[in-house]
């Protein structure tokens, strides 16, 4: 896993394990500014947090995009969310799409 941050413009990149072999075939807005990217074979290739510091600092977030894809679409994406290596950045409670951005922890660290 490789963890890129754009501290400038508060934009959290994170690029999993073999994402390098697979390209990415779709992207998939959470909510404004969180997209995650998967293979053709719907495993997870990099997710991308847009203002993810002030994100961390919201007690809930609504993950309101999940609502407007098809039924399919939207269980899959519900099955990933819910599982490593997705849940070490968010959580997302699978039938409200209510939840909340993992603490930037690692990020004040690195960056202090």
């Amino acid at each position: 896993m490789r963890i890129l941050y754009d501290e400038e413009h508060d934009v959290l990149d994170v690029i999993f394990n073999g994402s390098n072999q697979a390209p990415k075939s779709a992207g998939y807005e959470l909510r404004d500014g969180i997209i995650l990217y998967t293979n053709d074979d719907m495993l997870p290739i990099q997710i991308t947090l847009v203002n993810f510091r002030r994100l961390t600092r919201v007690p809930v977030v609504h993950f309101d995009h999940l609502e407007n894809y098809p039924k399919d679409v939207q269980k899959n994406l519900l099955s990933l969310i819910s599982n490593s290596p997705i849940t070490a950045f968010l959580r997302v409670d699978t039938n409200t799409f209510y939840g909340h951005i993992m603490s930037p922890t690692l990020l004040d660290v690195c960056y202090q």
